[in-house]
Order: structure tokens, then C-alpha cells, then sequence
């Protein structure tokens, strides 16, 4: 990218993880961070997951470009909007020469994580003496006044202090609306600064951790490299460098040891660390990929109202062996456009907005736009889902996901708000709301599950999750799924299905509000009646409604297609014992064959659902029932018996 020509030129707040604080200062024995609110650290860990997923296709990628000798397809331009604040007079702004040298020292420092940084607009010229000394936290004017919505806005002043009247070089802030970094000036020529500061836009922690005073938990032989530290196993354990411990030649000269005694050694050059400013001058491969993550899940809005790279299409999935997709073309200030509509790296159309027919597949799609000189690129990842239907016997756990918008499935932040269906397992991420120990399979194995993060959304924004294709063959079919709603904030679940004509909205009763007690509460079930449909293809969407508040996540799991049309004799399904004693109750299925699968409910009399999961040989545990009589359901293929038993 070329700097030298000025005129060319929402989600949550600086999550560092726990408690990194908003405040990083390159004068870093002056460093006093601050704690981070609990929705803060909670919306971390609730993404932490899905951050890790998308790491490892990215490792995976760069390594079959390496085979290649290439380094990417595509790469991602990031607007930065500059603002360059001087006296009333208009001098002791920053140096144009060294604002072009910090961002190029910024783009080589970026490298390899497909992320580029390019000056969107005009410079920005504040001639204001009252920010000539910046205090952090106190600019709460200057932002609302100059700040430029989707852009990373990179202010430059004269002068920094943290709250205690400390000179520092730098701090940020990347809640959606917010998005900008405050540099002083004398640091923006600092090697480290810019990239350390966007290291931390972009989620990463200080390489030694949480805790700036006290030394790291990271043991030296890795072991607890995910969770402790800085959450990244390519970055060795941490004790805290300083310019105590670490000499000219940027050699580690301290003696700490971890917990087991191992004695440290620690990357001095790392642009996360601590360490002399002249020693730190890369990322690791890790946090180049979470980076690159954190901009995919988190950052993907940013655009220059100049410049951008942006497009929609007339239609992004669909049932048919087929679909005629019209693209429009969304790019400001642009010459030239390059479509690549399956992103293998060749080009296929060059016109404004073509016209392409995909045939049975999931498609990623890549728009290059040019203006003069300078390109920009924009890449939707399976953007495009075509023919992609359901197994027979549909019946879908979560398990095999990495990230919520796998195998056929479809997730949609409407509101473009960062609401959106996630994936996990074992406990909610958030306290206070979600379940507190996911939903288990008949085995007792760990499930994964999807939910819906209510930290850093808005209330009423909308997050969909659309199935794929699912073929209805049989009468009597009904679509079983179980839900987890628990908190003070709990929003809405409503869902709709399409067919052909398009969407049938509320085909069930909405779910609104808390339906769990506690977090400890089981997962209820919801079944759907599905005999209107036979013969039709259709696509179940649940879509949630985000309430009033963080404690609102909304989690799903265990969705499962039961198709209903030859009943079992009702000699061949036995409950034993009948009535149940010790909160244990065997289900016996004698016309199963070894290789299939059966499905069980239990009800009440009036039909009312309380569990339901896969016949075994183990037990159910019926504690959580009250005492009374209740209807256990086995079915399998297009088969199905009741039978009736006392708790």
C-alpha cells in the first residue's frame, strides 16, 4: 500500500481476556490497568472457542500457501481513519513522515495474517489545545465529535496520561462505535508501539497475562499454554519482562521459575510483551492467526466510506440442484471490480455486478475493487449453500461442529450488530444466564451445543440459525429439538419454516422469556409438528431476539427430524421398573437391529416434554421428575410406541 499520499488517505471494549485492562502503556513500569467489566471478560470466553476453530483452518491454509510458495489468496484492508491532534495555532502536530513510517512498520509487523492497513479518507486535523494533553478516560468529547463510524480511528496527540497523571505511550478501545487507539507522538515512531496497541484492538493479551504485578501462571513446559498466560501455546511462558530483565542484546536475564521450578525463557521480541521496546519486532504465527480470527468474527464491518470492498447477493441458498445468484455491487470510489466467486484465486467476472448460476456446493465469494492505483479485498465466507440437504434419518448434535455455520448450516447476525449464534460445550461461557452444564447425550458423552451471546448486542437485535435442506417423506413426521432459557434477560426463540412460497414465521408458539429455574436445570424439548409438510423440502430457522441485557443467552441442541407412520408392537418396548424405584427406569427395545438407532421421550398426560435422548442399554435417570405418571415414547425410523409408566 502506498502512504505517501494523504489525500488518499460495534461488539465489545478492548477484550484482552480477564483482566488485561484498557490500558497498555509502552512506558511500561507506569502500567495500571484496569479491571474489566464482567459482561467484558464473559463475552471473551464465550468466543474463545470459535476464535480457536478458525485459527486452525487458518494455520491450515497458510501452510498449503507455504507448500506453494505463496502467502495468501486474498488479503483483508482495514480502514484506519488518522486524526492528528494540535494546539489552536496548528503546531505540534505529528510529523507526516513518521505517521507514514508507523503504519508501514505496522503492515510489516501484520504480515502473514492477511490483514492490511490502509488510510481511509483525508487526514483528520484537530486544532484543538485542549487535547494537546490527553488523559485516558477523558475524551469522551473529542470522540463524539471526530470519531468516524467502521473504521479503526487512530488518534495521535502531543501528550498522553493514564488517570494518574503518568506519561504513557498509548491505549484502546474496540467496542463497536467506539473503535479507535490513542498514540503520543514521540511513540508513533516506536518499532512496537502502533503494533502493540492493535495487537490489543485485535484481542491480544500482554504475552505474560492477566495480572501485570504478579508473576504468570503459564507453566514453562506448556502444559497449561491455552488457559493461562496469554492463551497462546506459540508464545513461551512469560515471568514479566522489563527492561530489569533484559539486556541490550535483548537476552533474558532474570531467574524466575514457574510453579514446578522450570526456569524461564521467554521471547524477548515479541511485540506483546513487555520487553525492551527495541527488542520487540514480531507476532507469532498464533497470534497472527487469532488476529486474523478476532477481525473474521468480531471485525468484519469495517469499511472506508471512500474506499470499500462490499457486495450483496440476490439470494445465498437454496434446496435446488441450482441457484442463479445476481450480485450487487456495494464498493464506493471504485474504477475497476474482480469477482472470484468460489475464492480458488481466479478471477471470473470483472464487471460491476454480475450475474453467476452455482451448481451443489458451499461457496466462499471474494471481491477485489480498484481505485486508481490501490486495491481493496472482501471475502464472505460460505457465503453461498447450494442442494445441501440432511441425511435421511436427520438427526444433529452439534458434535461434529467447529463453528456454528458448519455442515449446511447457516448463521445470520441480521442487525450486523455481533449477535449471533455460537458453538461451545461444557458449561455457558456467561455467569448468571445459559446452562450450567450442557446437554448430554445417552452416553453421557460431552456435548457441544449452539447459543446465542448476549454480551455486546443491542436489545431487539435478531440472530438466525437456518438448517439445511430437510426432505419430508413420511406423514406424522415432527422435528424435535431441546432449548436451554435461562436469565433475567432472556429474550425470544421463535421458529419459522421455509418452503418454496418462502417463510412461515411461528409455525410453534415464540418462547419468551426464562424457562429454566436455575443454570443447573436440564435442557427442555420442543416438538414440531411437521404433517403439513410432507413431500415438501423445507428449512427450520430458529431465530432469536436478544432481550434487554447480557444475562440472556439462548442455547439449542439436540436437533432431530422423527418420522412417524408404522407403529412399534407394543410388545417389543418394556419399562422396567414399573413404577420406577431409585429415580431409574430401562427401556427395552427388542425389534431394534444392533446397527439402529432409537429415540425415546418422556411427557406427561397432557403431552408436555421433560426429556427425551437415544435408547441404550444405561438407564435413564428420571430425578428430576415429580412423582406421578408419565408417557415414554420410542421411536426409530418411521416406527413409534407409547408406553405409560408411574414415578
Amino acid at each position: 500500500m502506498n502512504y505517501k499520499t494523504p489525500s488518499y488517505l460495534y461488539f465489545l471494549i478492548s477484550i484482552f481476556l480477564s483482566n488485561v485492562g484498557f490500558l497498555s502503556s509502552q512506558n511500561i513500569e507506569l502500567i495500571h490497568d484496569d479491571p474489566f467489566t464482567k459482561e467484558q471478560i464473559e463475552l471473551f470466553k464465550s468466543i474463545k472457542p470459535q476464535l480457536k476453530s478458525i485459527e486452525q483452518r487458518f494455520a491450515s491454509k497458510q501452510a498449503n500457501f507455504s507448500q506453494k510458495n505463496a502467502t495468501s489468496l486474498y488479503v483483508n484492508y482495514i480502514p484506519v481513519k488518522i486524526h492528528i491532534i494540535r494546539d489552536n495555532n496548528g503546531a505540534k502536530g505529528l510529523n507526516i513522515s513518521k505517521l507514514e513510517n508507523a503504519l508501514g512498520t505496522l503492515n510489516e509487523s501484520f504480515e502473514g495474517s492477511d490483514l492490511e492497513f490502509f488510510i481511509c479518507g483525508d487526514i483528520d486535523y484537530i486544532d484543538a489545545s485542549e487535547y494537546v494533553v490527553i488523559k485516558k478516560g477523558e475524551i469522551d468529547d473529542l470522540l463524539e465529535s471526530n470519531n468516524v463510524e467502521n473504521v479503526i480511528n487512530l488518534y495521535f496527540s502531543p501528550s498522553l496520561i493514564n488517570e494518574y497523571d503518568q506519561v504513557i505511550c498509548g491505549y484502546s478501545n474496540n467496542s463497536r462505535g467506539s473503535d479507535f487507539i490513542v498514540l503520543k507522538n514521540s511513540c508513533a515512531s516506536n518499532i512496537s508501539t502502533l503494533s502493540h496497541e492493535m495487537g490489543h484492538y485485535f484481542s491480544l493479551l500482554h504475552t505474560h497475562g492477566t495480572d501485570n504485578n504478579g508473576l504468570t501462571t503459564e507453566l514453562v513446559d506448556g502444559s497449561n499454554c491455552d488457559t493461562d498466560g496469554d492463551g497462546i501455546c506459540d508464545t513461551p511462558a512469560d515471568p514479566k519482562l522489563s527492561s530489569s530483565n533484559v539486556n541490550d542484546n535483548c537476552e533474558y536475564t532474570g531467574s524466575e521459575t514457574d510453579a514446578h521450578g522450570h526456569a524461564f525463557n521467554p521471547d524477548t521480541e515479541n511485540i506483546m510483551s513487555y520487553s525492551k521496546k527495541q527488542c520487540r519486532t514480531h507476532f507469532s504465527n498464533q497470534q497472527l492467526a487469532r488476529m486474523y480470527a478476532f477481525y473474521v468474527t468480531q471485525k468484519h464491518y469495517l469499511s472506508c466510506a471512500s474506499f470499500s470492498a462490499d457486495f450483496s447477493a440476490s439470494n445465498t441458498e437454496t434446496c435446488e440442484e441450482t441457484l442463479a445468484v445476481n450480485f450487487n455491487n456495494n464498493s464506493l470510489g471504485v474504477t475497476k471490480w474482480e469477482w472470484d466467486i468460489n475464492s480458488d484465486g481466479v478471477i471470473d467476472y470483472t464487471e460491476q455486478n454480475p450475474s453467476h448460476t452455482f451448481e451443489t456446493g458451499i461457496y466462499d465469494v471474494t471481491l477485489t475493487v480498484y481505485k486508481e492505483s490501490k486495491q481493496i479485498t472482501k471475502t464472505y465466507d460460505k457465503l453461498i449453500k447450494v442442494g445441501i440437504h440432511t441425511e435421511y434419518l436427520f438427526d444433529e448434535n452439534f458434535n461434529s461442529f467447529e463453528i456454528a455455520g458448519d455442515n449446511g448450516w447457516t448463521v445470520k447476525d441480521v442487525n450486523n450488530s455481533g449477535y449471533n449464534w455460537l458453538i461451545t460445550h461444557g458449561d455457558s461461557p456467561s455467569e448468571e444466564t445459559g446452562p450450567l452444564i450442557d446437554h448430554h447425550n445417552a452416553k453421557g458423552e460431552l456435548n457441544k451445543f449452539i447459543y446465542t451471546e448476549a454480551s455486546g448486542a443491542n436489545k431487539g437485535d435478531i440472530a438466525e440459525f437456518i438448517s439445511p435442506c430437510i426432505d419430508i417423506i413420511h406423514e406424522n413426521s415432527e422435528l424435535e429439538f431441546a432449548y436451554h432459557m435461562f436469565g433475567e434477560n432472556i429474550g425470544e426463540l421463535h421458529i419459522d419454516i421455509k418452503t418454496s412460497n418462502g417463510y412461515i414465521n411461528d409455525v410453534v408458539k415464540p418462547i419468551i422469556g426464562s424457562q429454566q429455574m436455575e443454570r443447573t436445570d436440564a435442557f427442555l424439548n420442543k416438538t414440531i409438528d411437521l404433517s403439513s409438510y410432507v413431500d415438501e423440502t423445507i428449512n427450520i430457522r430458529f431465530r432469536a431476539v436478544r432481550g434487554d441485557g447480557w444475562k440472556g443467552d439462548i442455547a439449542i441442541d439436540n436437533v432431530f427430524l422423527k418420522t412417524i407412520s408404522v407403529p412399534i408392537s407394543d410388545d417389543s418396548v418394556r419399562l422396567y421398573p414399573n413404577p420406577v424405584k431409585g429415580n431409574l427406569l430401562f427401556v427395552k427395545a427388542d425389534e431394534l437391529e444392533s446397527n439402529e438407532i432409537a429415540h425415546y421421550s418422556i411427557s406427561n398426560l397432557m403431552g408436555q416434554q421433560f426429556a427425551s435422548g437415544v435408547v441404550t442399554d444405561r438407564p435413564i435417570d428420571t430425578s428430576k421428575l415429580a412423582s406421578g405418571s408419565y408417557l415414554l415414547t420410542v421411536f426409530y425410523q418411521d416406527h413409534k410406541v407409547s408406553k405409560r409408566f408411574i414415578k
